[in-house]
């Protein structure tokens, strides 16, 4: 029974995350990289070929690839983090509110996963001061579990007597 439990808190743990992530993808796509490489392949080897002007328009063609690429990439995982790191620290809090072992240790973990993974798509873009606040929010929401959600879980029933 123990193990099934276990398996079942870490199904909660891996699924939530690719939902949630998945979920974003289906209202807000993550740039397709296909098409962009094979652009700036083709534009590369054309840059390569080229002498003067020509050069220099293709270079710049490139140029303005490269960047409207990372204005898209910017936006997407901007939206991963802003719908991914609340959401991952909202099942958490509610994963410790349900008795369910099984499901409520699954979805605190899953929203660990959640909240984790949604750091990692803006991390490279979040300032220094943004990913220590960010961990710090995190870090207090886990202590704030232990000390009140958990704690209470472990207190005895008073006895009806």
């Amino acid at each position: 029974m123990l193990a099934r439990k276990i398996i079942l808190g870490f199904g909660f743990a891996i699924l939530l995350p690719m939902l949630v992530h998945y979920g974003i993808d289906v209202f807000h796509p993550y740039p397709d990289y296909s098409q962009y490489y094979q652009e700036l392949r083709r534009l590369q080897d054309q840059e390569d070929d080229a002498v003067g002007e020509e050069k220099a328009r293709l270079r710049q063609r490139r140029e303005q690839l490269e960047a409207v690429h990372k204005a898209q990439r910017e936006q997407s995982s901007k939206v991963h983090f802003f719908v991914g790191t609340p959401l991952g620290i909202i099942v958490t809090l509610l994963g410790s509110f349900i008795r369910v072992q099984a499901v409520g240790g699954g979805l605190m973990l899953g929203g660990i996963f959640t909240f984790t993974g949604s750091c990692v798509y803006y991390w490279e873009d979040l300032p220094r001061v943004g990913r220590f606040l960010v961990l710090l929010v995190g870090f207090a929401v886990l202590m704030w579990i232990g000390y009140q959600r958990l704690s209470e879980l472990k207190q005895p029933k008073p006895s009806a007597g």
